[in-house]
């Protein structure tokens, strides 16, 4: 049996096509398992919609084994359009076409050993064309702290505040 990996749409990564739910009992008993979440650790998920302090939209949820964020909006460059805008910053030459729009910003998110509400992720800024690894901390419900960092000859980190939209 094939595992099928998924986008934060639906869409299989392999085909783009809208990935059917073939087992219901499985998503009946998903919802079960999570009506027996209390409400404060529902709350205390990374999932949802985030602003960043460039205006940029991130959408965090479920992309395969581990959560990833995708860029679903952001102001695009002068003389481009969401649609349009690539990667022009991306250090690596052969991924400076792919567009910014649906892009991964965000993966490999994983609970933080031993800290409640902080996790550890890889992050990539378009506008920068870096990757980093970094620490998410969610601060209440409506704000998430990455620190990102990235070692030069010195390590160099840098901290953003991202606020929940949804």
């Amino acid at each position: 049996m094939r595992t099928r990996r998924t986008d934060l749409q639906g869409r299989d990564l392999a085909t783009g096509q809208v990935a059917p739910f073939p087992h219901r009992w499985l998503l009946a008993g998903g919802l079960a398992l999570f009506s027996l979440v209390s409400p404060a650790s529902a709350d205390e998920t990374i999932f949802g919609t985030w602003q960043t302090p460039d205006a940029g939209i991130v959408r965090i949820g479920p992309c395969g084994a581990a959560p990833c964020g995708l860029l679903v909006d952001f102001p695009p460059p002068p003389g481009t359009t969401r649609q349009t805008a690539t990667d022009i910053n991306n250090r690596d030459g052969a991924k400076r076409g792919r567009r910014l729009l649906d892009m991964p910003v965000i993966w490999d998110i994983a609970p933080a050993a031993g800290k409640a509400g902080t996790w550890s992720a890889r992050v990539y800024d378009p506008r920068r064309g870096v990757t980093a690894n970094a620490t998410a901390t969610l601060n209440g419900r409506d704000q998430l702290t990455l620190r990102g960092c990235v070692r030069v000859v010195v390590q160099f980190c840098e901290t953003e505040v991202w606020r929940r939209t949804n």
